[in-house]
C-alpha cells in the first residue's frame, strides 16, 4: 500500500520498525503535504527505509554445517 503526496507515492515500510513512522507520515499527509516540514519527514523516512534495507542485505549468511 501507499498513499500520494505532491512529491509521488510514499511506500509502506518493508521493515517493521518504520511501521509507526509511515503510519504518523500518512495520517499527516493530507494536512502537511507541500510543506517543508511534511517533505523532511518523508525524506527521512525514506532514507532510513532504503538504509535498513542495505544493513538486510549486508547481514552475514550462518550456515549451520
Amino acid at each position: 500500500m501507499y498513499f500520494n503526496t505532491k512529491n509521488g507515492p510514499v511506500y509502506e515500510p518493508e521493515n517493521a520498525e518504520l511501521r509507526s513512522f509511515y503510519n504518523v507520515i500518512k495520517k499527516h499527509s493530507e494536512t502537511l503535504d507541500g510543506s517543508p516540514v511534511f517533505e523532511d519527514l518523508v525524506e527521512v523516512y525514506s532514507t532510513l527505509e532504503l538504509d535498513l534495507k542495505e544493513d538486510k542485505v549486508d547481514e552475514p549468511v550462518i550456515r549451520a554445517v
